[in-house]
């Protein structure tokens, strides 16, 4: 968060999805609704970007970046902290989870 390689919010993550090389990984937590979960998933696959629905709430998700408020949504920026989550999340085919 410090570093500034995180986009914040479901909004501004599909904003920043079509702008080449800005978001490398979104993450969305799995209190968000069917819609949100939907809309970001599509255009995550239309822009070949990987997209991960990590088992906790969107409470907790903002605690860990360091936010009073509860996002369903964060994009990652910088290359190698996408890579080290996607490291550690596994693949979406093998069952592993947050």
């Amino acid at each position: 968060m410090r570093a500034g390689k995180l986009i914040i919010g479901t909004e501004q993550v599909c904003l920043a999805l079509p702008k080449r090389g800005r978001v490398r990984l979104v993450l969305v937590s799995e209190g968000a609704s069917e819609a949100t979960v939907s809309k970001i998933t599509r255009k995550c696959e239309f822009y070949r970007l990987p997209c991960r629905v990590i088992g906790i709430d969107g409470g907790t998700l903002g605690d860990w970046i360091g936010k009073s408020y509860a996002p369903m949504c964060i994009g990652v920026a910088d290359e190698g902290f996408a890579a080290q989550i996607i490291k550690i999340l596994g693949s979406p085919d093998d069952g592993s989870s947050l």
